[in-house]
C-alpha cells in the first residue's frame, strides 16, 4: 500500500516536494493546503491533488501518512509538532524554525514521537558534497585547518517572506547560510563558537541581504560562510584546507571535487555521482527511514545544532566586533 503524502504550503518549493513524492517509490501525493486560493488552485490543476484552504481540515479529511511542510519558518513548529502528535511523518523545509526556541520545541516533539522528522537540508544529498564527505572521512586532508563555503547570488527578496523578520527570522544567513553551516557540520563536525557580520546593504527589506560568518569547529578547524541575495554568483566558492592539501569544488553543481596534494604538488580530480538529484536522494532516503525505523541524515538533532549556530551568529552580528581607533 502506498504512503499518502500531503503538502502544507503551496509556494515555489512545494512543487519540488510534490514532484519528489510523485517520483518516490511507494508514495502518492494526495492533497495540499495553503491560505492563498490561487496557489491551491494552481497546485490542484498542475499536480492533480485535492486542495484545501485549512491545513488541519486537510489532515482530518485525508489522514496522510506523511506531510511536507513548505511554509515560512515561523509556522514550522506549530505544524510540525501537531503532525508528529498525530503520528504523521514530517519532512519540514529548512531552516528548522524562525528562532532557536521554535527549533527546540520541534526537537523535543521529535524525541517523543514515533513518527520520523527530517529537516530538508537537501545539500547533504548533493553528489559533489557526498564525494567531499567520502574523501574527508577517508582522511585525505589530514588535520582540517580552514573551511570556506560561499552561496552567492542576486535575487530580489523585497516582497518575499524571507525579507520579513517575523516570518523568516533572518535573511540570507538564515536561508542559504544555514545550508552552508549545516554542510560544515555534515562534513567536519559541530561548530563551537561564531563571529558574524550581517547587514541589509542593497535591498529594501527587514532582513540581511549580505552576511559573513566566521567560526571555529569543535575540532579546531576555522571556518567562513559567506552568503548574499545581493552578491554576484561568481563569488561562490567551496574549499577546505588541511595539513596534507586542499579540497576544492569549483563547479558546485556537478563537480569534480579536486584535491591538491601538499606532498606531490599536483591536482587530482574525483568525479561525482550526479545520476540522481539531491532532491531525489533526499526523498528516497526519507522513505527508507520510515520503513527501516532509522534516523534521517538531516534530522531534528542536526538541524537544531545548525539553528543554534545561526542564532549565535545573529547575536554576534549585533555586537559589531571590537572598534578600531581611527
Amino acid at each position: 500500500m502506498s504512503l499518502r503524502a500531503a503538502i502544507i504550503g503551496l509556494g515555489n518549493i512545494s512543487h519540488t516536494h510534490i514532484a519528489g513524492w510523485q517520483e518516490a517509490e511507494g508514495v502518492e501525493p494526495v492533497a495540499g493546503a495553503d491560505v492563498n486560493e490561487a496557489s491551491v488552485a494552481a497546485a490542484a490543476e498542475k499536480h492533480g491533488i485535492t486542495g484545501y484552504a485549512d491545513w488541519r481540515e486537510m489532515l482530518d479529511t485525508e489522514t496522510p501518512d506523511l506531510v511536507s511542510i513548505c511554509t515560512p519558518p515561523f509556522l514550522h513548529p506549530e505544524m510540525t509538532i501537531e503532525c508528529l502528535e498525530r503520528d504523521i511523518h514530517v519532512m519540514c523545509e529548512k531552516p528548522m524554525a524562525a528562532d532557536v526556541a521554535g527549533a527546540e520545541r520541534m526537537a523535543e516533539a521529535a524525541a517523543n514521537a514515533d513518527a520520523v522528522l527530517s529537516i530538508a537540508y537537501c545539500h547533504r544529498f548533493h553528489g559533489p558534497i557526498m564525494k567531499l564527505k567520502e574523501l574527508l572521512d577517508g582522511g585525505i586532508l589530514g588535520r582540517p585547518l580552514f573551511f570556506r563555503g560561499a552561496f552567492c547570488g542576486i535575487t530580489n527578496m523585497e516582497t518575499n517572506h524571507r525579507g520579513v523578520m517575523a516570518q523568516a527570522g533572518g535573511g540570507a544567513l538564515m536561508d542559504n547560510g544555514s545550508h552552508a553551516a549545516d554542510l560544515y557540520q555534515y562534513l567536519l563536525g559541530h561548530i563551537a563558537n561564531v563571529s558574524c557580520r550581517a547587514g541589509t546593504l542593497l535591498q529594501d527589506m527587514e532582513t540581511d541581504d549580505v552576511a559573513v560568518m566566521l567560526f571555529e569547529g569543535e575540532n579546531g578547524c576555522f571556518g567562513e560562510v559567506l552568503v548574499g541575495y545581493s552578491m554576484p554568483p561568481q563569488f561562490t566558492e567551496w574549499r577546505i584546507a588541511g595539513a596534507d592539501g586542499v579540497l576544492a569544488l569549483d563547479d558546485y553543481m556537478s563537480g569534480p571535487v579536486r584535491f591538491w596534494s601538499a606532498e606531490t604538488d599536483e591536482w587530482t580530480d574525483y568525479e561525482c555521482d550526479t545520476s540522481l538529484t539531491r532532491f531525489q536522494r533526499q526523498f528516497a532516503d526519507f522513505i527508507a527511514c520510515i520503513h527501516e525505523g532509522r534516523e534521517p541524515r538531516s534530522n531534528a538533532r542536526t538541524a537544531l545544532h545548525t539553528q543554534r549556530a545561526i542564532g549565535a551568529a545573529y547575536e554576534a552580528a549585533k555586537l559589531k566586533g571590537v572598534p578600531v581607533a581611527l
